[in-house]
């Protein structure tokens, strides 16, 4: 008689998915688990189309990463877990990464028809601010 395999989805994907919700907010996401980050960057494309550079993302400390992901990546033993949803009409995506007992966070946001890291998007923010400043001084001297 022939061995059978089965195949998990983490062994055709090179990463595991699983639905959870995320206690704060009663959502149910689909989350993609995985220890290499490069998995990670497949599971984004296989989800939005989209390759996204994790390797230049900017990462913060997340002290109030979801008690429901923490538990879920600690189950699986993964060190990234990432997850996909729309807020606010515009298409998130959310990766989580584990360092020891740290955990941190990174994300995009869809803007137009690219997906633009937060940190990239901070930046933006602030330099508006300071033109928008900087407009209303001018226009402050221009009156004086």
């Amino acid at each position: 008689m022939a061995e059978q395999f089965f195949l998990t989805v983490k062994d055709k994907l090179g990463y595991a998915e699983e639905y959870i919700v995320i206690n704060e907010d009663n959502l149910l996401l689909n989350y993609s688990l995985s220890n290499n980050l490069d998995d990670i960057k497949i599971a984004i494309f296989a989800k939005t189309g989209h390759n996204v550079d994790l390797d230049k993302a900017s990462w913060k400390l997340n002290p109030g990463l979801s008690i429901s992901v923490k538990h879920l990546m600690c189950s699986h033993g993964v060190n990234y877990s990432m997850t996909t949803f729309n807020k606010k009409k515009n298409r998130q995506i959310i990766v989580n990464m584990r360092v020891g007992d740290n955990w941190f966070i990174t994300g995009y946001e869809k803007i137009d028809d690219c997906f633009v890291n937060w940190g990239e998007l901070d930046t933006y923010r602030i330099l508006m601010k300071l033109a928008n400043n900087l407009q209303s001084e001018l226009d402050k001297d221009n009156f004086d």
